[in-house]
């Protein structure tokens, strides 16, 4: 009996302990005009290098205007999508968390000096974390990497396994993209996109307010 008891408070144990996601953030820094602007490859965090070198060749590069990506056809694929928050909720009874993303294109390349993805994308999809609270402001921008597991609310599932985090001020839109096929329900917030450019190399607070909405409506309860 007191045997079978320590292995129920041992599964017990085992299952509260769950292996936290890890989740780095940029910090935000000033950004100073230089009078040139220069393109670089991506370049992997110290702690990142590991999963975007286990990533195929075929999902470094997630959609560009020569190459249309589709994130509905991944199912049981290990992936590394770029996407900004919509929505957190916290799953019942748990110290997991869902996020509720707008994927954007990421053609493999970006600004030398802020990180650079597309306006566009091809939906929506769910990210799922281990953590006890999640440091991820309301519509920043992160990278996940994680296998597709199934779906969440008609949407692409992935299971975490690293977040990388951009706030506002470190990361900026370009207007070059494949297809846009992201959710109508986010682009009413885009009041830039009325004006037809979209990017602007040294982004200020305003610039995020005009192209993704105001954060105090993208709060950690909504949901698809």
């Amino acid at each position: 009996m007191n045997r079978l008891r320590l292995i129920l408070v041992l599964a017990v144990l085992c299952l509260s302990c769950a292996a936290q996601t890890p989740i780095e953030v940029q910090p935000v820094k000033k950004l100073t005009p230089t009078g040139s602007l220069g393109t670089c490859g991506y370049v992997p965090l110290a702690n990142e290098k590991a999963l975007f070198d286990k990533l195929a060749e075929k999902e470094r590069s997630t959609g560009s205007f020569m190459e249309p990506y589709d994130i509905h056809s991944k199912n049981g694929e290990f992936v590394s999508w770029f996407g900004v928050v919509r929505g957190i909720t916290r799953v019942p009874s748990t110290d997991s968390w869902d996020l509720l993303l707008e994927q954007k294109y990421f053609d493999g390349m970006t600004d030398c000096h802020i990180m650079l993805v597309s306006k566009s994308g091809s939906g929506d999809f769910v990210v799922r974390l281990n953590a006890k609270d999640v440091p991820v402001p309301a519509l920043s921008l992160i990278r996940v990497y994680g296998t597709v597991t199934g779906r969440e609310n008609a949407l692409p599932l992935i299971q975490a396994e690293f977040v990388r985090v951009w706030p506002w001020m470190t990361f900026t839109f370009t207007d070059l993209s494949a297809d846009d096929k992201s959710n109508s329900r986010w682009k009413k917030d885009c009041k830039l996109c009325e004006k037809g450019r979209l990017y602007v190399p040294y982004p200020e607070e305003k610039y995020y307010r005009l192209t993704l909405g105001d954060p105090a409506n993208y709060d950690v309860f909504l949901k698809p």
